[in-house]
C-alpha cells in the first residue's frame, strides 16, 4: 500500500475498503450492468462515478414503453381509417395530414421523454429547479 501511494504516475492516493454481503456485491454489479455503461470498466470507477455525479437515478420506464406501443397502435390506426376512407368515402387530404402530422409531435415529444430518462446527463430540464444546464 505504501508503494501505492509513493507512485508518482498515481493520481489517487487515498483507499477506502469495506465489506459487502454476498446480495450487496450483486446488487452492485447488477447496477453496474444495468447502468448500460461501457467506460465503466471496473466496481471502483462505478463507485467514482456514483460519488463524482452526485446522485444515482432509478426510473421505471414500464409507463413510457405503455405510452410508445399505445401511440404506435393509434397512428396504424388512423393510417387504417385513412385508407378505408379513401377506398370508399372521399376525405380530405388535409384531414389525413393533420392527423399525421398530430400523431408526429406527440411521438417527438414521447421521444424526448424517453431519450430524458435513459440519458440522464443530456436532461436539460426547463421546468425543474433542481437541475442546472450546465452540469
Amino acid at each position: 500500500m505504501d508503494e501505492a501511494k509513493n507512485n508518482p504516475k498515481r493520481t489517487r492516493t487515498h483507499s477506502i475498503d469495506f465489506y459487502l454481503s454476498k446480495e450487496e456485491l450483486a446488487n452492485l454489479d447488477k447496477r453496474i450492468e444495468q447502468s448500460g455503461r461501457a467506460d465503466i470498466k471496473n466496481r471502483s470507477q462505478f463507485i467514482r462515478e456514483i460519488i463524482n455525479k452526485g446522485y444515482i437515478m432509478e426510473i421505471d420506464t414500464s409507463i413510457l414503453k405503455e405510452v410508445k406501443f399505445l401511440l404506435s397502435n393509434a397512428a396504424n390506426n388512423i393510417n387504417q381509417i385513412a385508407r378505408y376512407t379513401n377506398a370508399h368515402q372521399p376525405m380530405y387530404d388535409r384531414d389525413i395530414e393533420g392527423m399525421r402530422q398530430s400523431i408526429k409531435q406527440v411521438s417527438i415529444q414521447v421521444s424526448e421523454i424517453w431519450s430524458a430518462f435513459c440519458n440522464p446527463h443530456n436532461l436539460a430540464c426547463k421546468h425543474c429547479t433542481n437541475h442546472s444546464s450546465n452540469e
